[in-house]
């Protein structure tokens, strides 16, 4: 397993996975839509070409000579059609090992939200591709503590707010470890396919994890849970308002939807990476996080 091509090298899941792959010695083709927004990759020694999910034939050639591929889907607008292409071009194209980050769990029932239920008709096609796959399901980013209100109002306010309540227990994960989890995905090579729930190191309340905030920032966090409909104005994508509001509301209604139970030794057992803790992952963030 030597050349991997990157589809997403441009966003902020899929970058660091490209910047990853490079550093551990492998040759990366990233596909993107807007070859200017991957200028700084291509000077960094990655292969960037153009190409569109949506259109067969430039996955086709972004996948041509490629030995694996890491798919990323858009959370808003991805589609099981464009894994279909990606699975069909890494086909003909001869690719051994697809490595699939989820951005979330795989549930086995429909939930309304289409960002979610579409993952399971894209799972049930890897499985019948016959390529050798690694499905990655992360729990929560801890990279949505940096959507600009919630970042603003720890940084000005010294308050974490995040629409959850005190009872949820999650184990929140880095965008950094999510691709540390698809370098050793390549790493194992195509020897079988494998689903894996992904996630950090610690299982921690709100309040819990602005003490370790705190901790790393050098001064006192307090958590806030956030009102669902609060959260829905901050993140604002694309129409998806009334979707936010009514997960989160459920999640408050039952913080065991938001409470995780990934057996993260496990992962690592499979998976070898060094793991982010929270404070290090403030500390990382610390000037997004912090006064000016």
């Amino acid at each position: 397993m030597k050349n991997i091509l990157v589809i997403g090298a441009t966003g902020p899941q899929g970058r660091p996975v490209a910047e990853k792959l490079l550093a551990a010695g492998f040759m990366v083709r990233a596909m993107v839509r807007d070859p200017a927004k991957a200028a700084d990759l291509a000077a960094k020694g990655i292969e960037v070409v153009k190409g569109d999910l949506d259109d067969p034939e430039s996955v086709d050639a972004a996948a041509k000579g490629q030995d694996g591929a890491f798919m990323l889907l858009s959370f808003f607008s991805g589609t099981a059609a464009q894994a279909n292409n990606v699975i069909a071009s890494a086909k003909r194209a001869g690719i051994r090992q697809i490595v699939w980050n989820a951005t979330g769990p795989v549930l086995p029932f429909d939930t309304g939200n289409p960002s979610i239920d579409f993952r399971r008709p894209v799972l049930s096609a890897l499985q019948d591709s016959g390529i050798s796959f690694v499905a990655l399901q992360p729990t929560v980013y801890m990279e949505n503590f940096l959507i600009p209100a919630i970042a603003t109002e720890l940084a000005e306010k010294d308050v974490l707010a995040y629409p959850m309540p005190e009872a949820v227990n999650c184990q929140w994960i880095s965008h950094q470890d999510a691709a540390a989890y698809v370098v050793a995905a390549f790493r194992r090579g195509a020897i079988g396919s494998l689903t894996l729930g992904i996630s950090g190191p610690e299982k921690l309340s709100g309040s819990q994890i602005a003490e370790r905030m705190g901790k790393a920032l050098g001064r006192k966090i307090a958590f806030r849970p956030m009102p669902p409909e609060e959260f829905a104005k901050a993140v604002a994508y694309g129409g998806n308002e009334d979707a936010i509001v009514g997960y989160y509301s459920a999640v408050f209604q039952n913080p065991e939807m938001m409470s995780t139970n990934v057996d993260h030794q496990a992962a690592l057992d499979l998976l070898p990476i060094a793991p982010m803790s929270i404070e290090d992952w403030a500390r990382m963030y610390a000037s997004a996080l912090s006064k000016h």
